[in-house]
């Protein structure tokens, strides 16, 4: 290139801002040649490889719904589930160490790439059976933020999340506790003195066993998307292509159960 990229000494220094530029240029050459590798075996009819999929915490427990209907159609293919945040999946989208994602649609994220709605998350209060709440068919945002509250942290949150600002207005003086694991979580309540808000999906029975009660928040503010993404490359990966067209397929045929639904 002519330019110097190394800086100048007896011993290795860094790279000059030529140097960082080439390197990064290298990168996204050694990115775009793996890409072009997976396309040109699809091509062959090879349909053997790797798929990484990161998705945020709340949509872990739905990815079983797409697996199973890409597994049949692609046998070979081993499948990669990162569990990730929302800033480590925008982080991983510009790196590219996934392929694909089910993350929250937020205006920020859907400019990296091509994306699809597949549901708007909803929330609910956790408790243990036996605490004062439990016996409750609902209950308003503002009395679950009164309780003693285990919260998902900040960083695998949306910034529109309504926990978020929940979050913001605890002071010092309000006994909470955060955690960004599910399984802590669900330990704190049941202990039965925290309580918890969640995604309805990770607030599901299937999840937590017998000994906790999930109780529906209303909605609040705008609906907040969580879909299927792929980011924004010059090559796109066969098998990330084929995720993706699942995910639609099932939104399709979800829509289409609540329409016969509703005509019935």
């Amino acid at each position: 290139m002519g330019v110097m990229i190394l800086k100048r000494g007896q011993r290795y220094s860094g790279l000059t801002e030529p140097g960082e530029r080439v390197l990064e240029f290298a990168h996204r050459m050694a990115v775009e040649c793996e890409h072009l590798h997976r396309e040109l075996e699809h091509r062959s009819g090879d349909a053997l490889g790797n798929l990484r999929v990161g998705a945020i915490t709340s949509a872990i427990p739905i990815l079983s719904r797409l697996m199973l209907p890409f597994q049949q159609n692609h046998p070979h293919v081993m499948v990669k589930i990162i569990d990730l945040s929302p800033g480590q999946i925008q982080r991983a989208f510009e790196d590219s160490t996934i392929d694909i994602a089910i993350t929250y649609l937020e205006d920020t994220v859907r400019k990296q790439g091509r994306n699809h709605r597949l549901y708007v998350e909803e929330y609910s209060l956790l408790t243990s059976k036996g605490s004062p709440l439990s016996g409750r068919e609902s209950i308003s945002w503002e009395e679950a933020s009164q309780v003693p509250l285990c919260l998902l942290a900040a960083e695998l949150q949306p910034t529109s999340s309504p926990i978020c600002d929940i979050l913001s207005q605890l002071g010092p003086d309000v006994a909470h506790v955060e955690t960004n694991s599910v399984a802590a979580l669900y330990a704190q309540v049941r202990s039965g003195h925290w309580a918890s808000i969640l995604p309805k999906s990770l607030a599901a029975d299937s999840q937590f066993g017998v000994d906790l009660r999930s109780i529906p928040l209303p909605a609040c503010g705008s609906p907040l998307w969580v879909g299927v993404m792929i980011p924004d490359r010059d090559l796109t990966f066969p098998l990330a292509e084929a995720l993706f067209s699942v995910a639609v397929s099932l939104r399709a045929d979800a829509n289409q159960r609540k329409l016969h639904t509703k005509v019935s």
